[in-house]
């Protein structure tokens, strides 16, 4: 580890794959992530608001999809390809296109995060449960407290 390459407190608000990738390992103490929800909808700002025209897609195709990723999850995480394999055969192509955005972004996440560090993920329950699925092979299952 040496230490993280970028100002403290940065906050990101694109896409993080690229940055991820140019983060030395172990360097962040907190990661917030509000990504994509896969709900199958387009959403767009309001007429008169600041953002009006502005559009985001929430549908995923194995279009949507960069093939590389496919063998970088595979080549690095054998388990967790198959967790997004298994999410093809229980809910279709794109449920597996939106797992294997995600999972690439969680192998990249897991290596930037403090062994003390703290990873917060808000989705909604369209694939909460696949994600769990995801962050239990990627960062390992911890017993639940309480």
């Amino acid at each position: 580890m040496s230490g993280p390459n970028f100002a403290n407190r940065t906050l990101w608000t694109a896409d993080n794959l690229d940055i991820l990738r140019g983060m030395n390992s172990e360097s962040v103490d907190l990661i917030y992530l509000d990504p994509p929800f896969n709900s199958n909808r387009t959403y767009e700002a309001p007429i008169g608001s600041q953002a009006a025209g502005a559009a985001f897609k929430d549908t995923w195709t194995l279009s949507d999809v960069d093939l590389a990723w496919h063998g970088e999850i595979a080549d690095r995480s054998p388990a967790l390809y198959q967790v997004v394999k298994a999410a093809r055969l229980a809910h279709g192509p794109g449920m597996m296109s939106y797992l294997i955005m995600m999972a690439v972004r969680l192998t990249h996440l897991h290596r930037v995060l403090k062994p003390s560090g703290s990873l917060y993920l808000h989705c909604d329950p369209t694939a909460s449960h696949y994600l769990k699925m995801l962050l239990d092979v990627t960062f390992g299952t911890a017993p639940v407290q309480g």
